[in-house]
């Protein structure tokens, strides 16, 4: 076949990282690292180096590389196999390490770049968190050090947690940084571990305890100059180890100790070196330094550098249960601490139990009762239920607050759960009442105002690292997810995980589902088909990394990334259908392939699975076919394109070539072997192609196009940004934009919603009733679920009538919709009755729906004082008067039966008492206030913003907003009204608190169960 594109290699590619800088300009020059990652800037040091900020050139993704200061020449090996071992660790509250570099005799590891700040830099401002917060941190520690002490085959010591290694990411969760000092807990031999004044375990000194006694291992010797600096790292121990005394280090000291001998957890061990003895670091070390940063988190001082001169934690600072957990994991002797982190953990989960304050709660209560008039002589009742209720309700904001961000992440199930825990279970006169917020959190975690059609989120699942693709079923009532060596497989619906099963060690891994019951996975023993519904292993061919399925699901291709070869299997029993070389061309990925799998290649079959389509490194793009070598179609055989999409859609193969400055998109006729037709563009082309059509998109447009007519059809379009990726469903399409957004579209290329992350959307995913979000850098992945609308439906409207504003007749006959030029009358089954054409629409001052036991109707105001009626019934003129022109001010007031509210054009409303006159409140909000209601649960007003859209707000007693109600357009007794402007009407009733709680509790409880 012709080539019909340039086959310009690339090979001459320009060195864009290092450039002259004139002399005497003070510039930074980026720094390469193995030609992959670029330095960005310094962002801290540990123990063991220097740490850097920096991207992956290719993928564009943040890394943190971390320049050891230990001297390669020693023992390189050792710091490899140091890197090696971590790579192969994926934890929720670890960071993921990638690789392992060196140059110009520094060596790099490179490794998750985890946002937020380190727990330190909270310290130092002053700010402590609360016991909540320090005691779900600690769990999050804990279960991270669970798995770092199990690992095989003697389990990996962090020894240095203290608070500037433990980072607090944006959604609240912790992570535990700084693994290049991390060290296997071998059976023998020498082993090297440092640590920090305040947080190191006496063993880090050198030091034993017996009887209660520091024993023998004092700093009796003086140490050289050069083992002082800051950081002084040795890859080889010295011949004698050196004791650092911790009352003569600064607080920044960093030690580093060399210990050895058998690890136990069980027992402290210890021999003699030269006259002194050894102290062996073991699991309860990590216990020790966890103890003593918990410690420095709760009370906002740094432990004494010795264990026996530690103050205990006071009653102000925590509660007695917590301290005595802290206290035990601090103990000086080893055997008196907890023996591993799972038994630290199972008293953290056993907190409540063990609290005397909670299981003495109802006799403090009684007790209280009787004394009641004591205190209240004493004055001691009002302070002491003053600061109570104080203490409760900071923490009540606090909670309410994490549900929302909770909210903003997708994390339904724990913004539920955060919301509950702001609320009290009990009643008394030392707790204080519920407050706004807590309320407010958890019926916006609930959604049950949000009565608009499209996705909404259903939960967000965490997994061990972060993705590095995820996948549908055909149904969507399943979903995979790859991360480092595993890939899981769970219920879209109850989000339980069905399997995970172990993947070949490379981000390039591929899943892909057969069928809702099968998959077809690149295993770690070799390209597998699993049956989900039988929980067992239907085959297992040869080792691979890509996969592809044809379209009628009976042939897949396989192949492994260092391979040179393709091999075809028969889907339903793996029988071998035959192979096919390349001939000497490599598989596009880079030399580091555990890093991520940025998509770039293409690997895929046409419909019966008779034709291959694969992109390689040189930027080739072929199609063999399986049978004849002879009919295989070249499009490049190489090329200096670096990104590749592709896909068969019948007798069409469809591709897109992106570089830097070009694109390209192009079709082939296989059958004929023609070039169809193409594109070109300087925005890049992202291409799906299968049986289903081709879908392209390019800039802010996405469209279906058809090979046969060469026709588009809208399928999306992103006005202000740039599509980088997208799924298209069956009825729905979810793109992702460059501004870090997805967003959801009708089958009419509507958007139906968006939603705006802190991280860039790499992966977008979208099948049935349910939609995936996700990045490369987060651990977790949102799941959304398509609304069910059942039940709320009050009446349609034609979607095409533009109105302002929706009401419901006093009767609940009939809805009226209008704005300043026209209004519409439907009855409820969606019929309509009137439409009315209002005269002179630019005079109108204003429009206000009114209804009374009497009737409904529309009262229309124009600025030369005319007022003209008309009825909700039939759109008729009830009446019409001339009266003094109104001001142009806009100055409105609305009344209740208890309030008058003012409303002002350029300022805030405000609340005064109807009978006193008294001014109650200030209704904080920018947007225009257009109703006011008064209903059981709370004042309900409603506000249109300068965008047109419109909302409502519940306030509670002390005019503060308990929920918030968007597209909301009327109240009936206790039902509001919602039009989402599309030609729907629906309605909810207003929930009480209780109702609220009771729905809360009923979700966790479903939540528990499926997890």
């Amino acid at each position: 076949m012709e080539n019909h594109f340039d086959k310009k290699n690339g090979s001459g590619e320009e060195n864009r990282w290092y450039s002259s800088v004139p002399a005497g300009r003070n510039e930074r020059v980026p720094r390469v690292i193995a030609g992959v990652y670029e330095i960005d800037r310094k962002i801290g040091s540990g123990g063991g180096g220097i740490v850097y900020l920096g991207r992956h050139l290719r993928l564009e993704k943040p890394v943190v590389l971390k320049a050891d200061k230990r001297t390669l020449a020693a023992k390189p090996e050792a710091l490899r196999r140091e890197v090696d071992m971590l790579k192969g660790l994926s934890h929720t509250y670890i960071p993921q390490v990638y690789d392992f570099v060196e140059q110009n005799g520094v060596v790099y590891t490179v490794m998750d770049y985890i946002e937020g700040e380190s727990l330190d830099k909270l310290l130092a401002r002053g700010e402590l968190p609360s016991q909540p917060e320090v005691i779900r941190w600690a769990g999050q520690l804990l279960k991270a050090l669970i798995y770092l002490h199990g690992q095989p085959p003697h389990g990996i010591l962090h020894g240095d947690i203290k608070p500037a290694n433990i980072m607090l990411r944006p959604n609240g969760d912790i992570c535990l940084i700084d693994y290049n000092i991390a060290l296997a807990l071998g059976e023998d031999g020498a082993v090297q571990v440092g640590g920090s004044r305040g947080y190191a375990s006496p063993e880090h000194y050198g030091s034993e305890f017996a009887d209660g006694q520091m024993a023998g291992l004092a700093a009796t010797e003086s140490i050289p100059e050069t083992e002082l600096v800051e950081e002084t790292v040795q890859m080889e121990p010295a011949e004698d180890t050196v004791w650092m005394d911790p009352d003569s280090m600064s607080d920044d000291t960093e030690l580093m100790v060399r210990t050895s001998g058998t690890v136990s957890n069980a027992s402290s061990g210890s021999q003699s070196t030269g006259g002194r003895k050894l102290v062996k670091l073991d699991v309860r070390s990590d216990i020790y330094s966890l103890g003593a940063t918990l410690y420095h988190l709760l009370s906002g001082r740094r432990p004494a550098p010795s264990a026996a001169e530690v103050e205990p934690l006071s009653a102000d600072e925590c509660s007695p249960a917590v301290a005595r957990i802290i206290e035990k994991a601090m103990a000086p002797d080893p055997a008196m601490r907890y023996q591993s982190a799972e038994e630290m953990f199972s008293a953290f989960c056993q907190l409540y139990r063990q609290d005397r304050r909670s299981i003495r709660r109802r006799r403090r209560e009684l007790a209280a009762a009787c004394t009641l008039t004591l205190l209240f002589l004493a004055g001691g009742a009002v302070a002491f239920t003053g600061l109570k209720q104080m203490e409760q309700r900071q923490n009540a904001l606090a909670l309410a607050e994490y549900s929302a961000n909770q909210l903003e992440e997708g994390n339904i199930s724990g913004a539920v759960r955060t919301a509950l825990k702001a609320i009290p279970k009990t009643r008394s006169i030392f707790q204080a009442p519920v407050t706004a917020q807590a309320r407010k959190a958890l019926t916006d975690a609930l959604g049950v105002y949000d009565l608009s059609d499209g996705f909404q989120a259903l939960d967000t699942i965490e997994l061990p690292s972060a993705p590095f693709s995820l996948e549908f079923s055909p149904s969507g009532s399943r979903f995979a997810a790859v991360y480092a060596g595993e890939v899981s497989v769970f219920d879209s619906e109850s989000r339980t995980k069905l399997a995970a099963l172990p993947i070949s060690a490379s981000a390039f891994s591929d899943c892909l589902f057969i069928s809702d019951s099968r998959i077809l996975y690149a295993g770690a023993d070799g390209v597998s088909v699993y049956d989900l519904d039988e929980k067992r292993t239907v085959w297992t061919g040869a080792a691979a990394t890509k996969l592809a399925l044809s379209g009628d699901g009976a042939v897949a291709a396989a192949a492994d990334l260092r391979g040179d070869q393709a091999v075809f299997y028969r889907v339903s029993d793996g029988e071998k259908l035959g192979e096919r070389s390349f001939n000497g061309k490599e598989l596009s990925a880079p030399v580091n392939d555990i890093f991520a799998d940025p998509g770039n290649s293409v690997f895929a079959l046409n419909d019966d699975g008779s034709l291959l389509a694969v992109s390689f490194s040189d930027g080739g793009l072929m199609i063999f076919d399986a049978d004849s070598p002879d009919d295989d179609l070249i499009m490049y055989d190489q090329s200096s394109y670096t990104r590749f999409d592709g896909g068969f859609c019948g007798r069409y193969f469809a591709f897109a070539a992106n570089k830097s400055d070009q694109s390209l998109f192009g079709l082939i006729d296989t059958v004929d072997a023609v070039y169809v037709g193409g594109l070109e563009s300087r925005d890049n082309f992202y291409l799906e192609a299968d049986k289903r059509g081709i879908f392209l998109s390019n800039g802010n447009l996405l469209v279906s196009f058809s090979p046969d007519t060469l026709e588009e059809t809208e399928l999306a379009f992103t006005e202000g940004v740039t599509i980088t990726g997208f799924s298209v469903g069956e009825d729905y399409v979810m793109v992702s934009a460059d501004d870090n957004s997805f967003r959801f579209f009708n089958s009419a290329a509507g958007q139906m919603s968006s939603v705006v992350c802190e991280e860039p959307c790499d992966f977008v995913k979208i099948s049935g009733d349910f939609a995936l979000a996700g990045n490369r850098s987060q651990p977790s992945v949102r799941l959304l679920k398509r609304k069910n609308r059942e039940g709320v439906q009050l009446m349609s409207y034609d979607a095409r009538y533009a109105h302002d504003e929706a009401r419901i007749s006093q009767d609940g006959k009939t809805a009226m919709l209008f704005d300043y030029e026209s209004f519409r009358i439907y009855d409820m089954d969606g019929n309509e009755k009137a439409d009315v054409q209002l005269p002179d629409p630019e005079s109108i001052y204003d429009q206000q729906f009114q209804k009374t036991e009497d009737g409904s109707w529309l009262e229309v105001i124009w600025y030369d004082g005319t007022v003209r009626c008309y009825s909700a019934e039939d759109g008729s003129v009830m009446s019409e008067e001339k009266k003094d022109p109104p001001q142009k001010d806009l100055y409105e007031e609305f009344f209740t039966d208890r309030y008058r509210i003012t409303s002002p054009l350029h300022g805030a409303p405000e609340v005064y008492d109807l009978e006193t006159g008294k001014k109650l409140a200030v209704l904080e909000t920018e947007d225009y206030l257009t109703y006011v209601t008064d209903t059981e649960e709370g004042l309900l007003t409603e506000y249109v913003t300068a965008e047109g859209k419109r909302y409502g707000l519940l306030l509670d007693e002390n005019f503060e907003a308990v929920a918030s109600l968007p597209e909301l357009c009327d109240i009936q007794g206790k039902t509001a009204v919602f039009d989402d402007k599309s030609g729907n009407l629906r309605q909810c009733r207003l929930y009480s608190l209780q109702e609220l709680i009771a729905l809360g509790e009923a979700y966790t409880q479903s939540s528990e169960k499926e997890e």
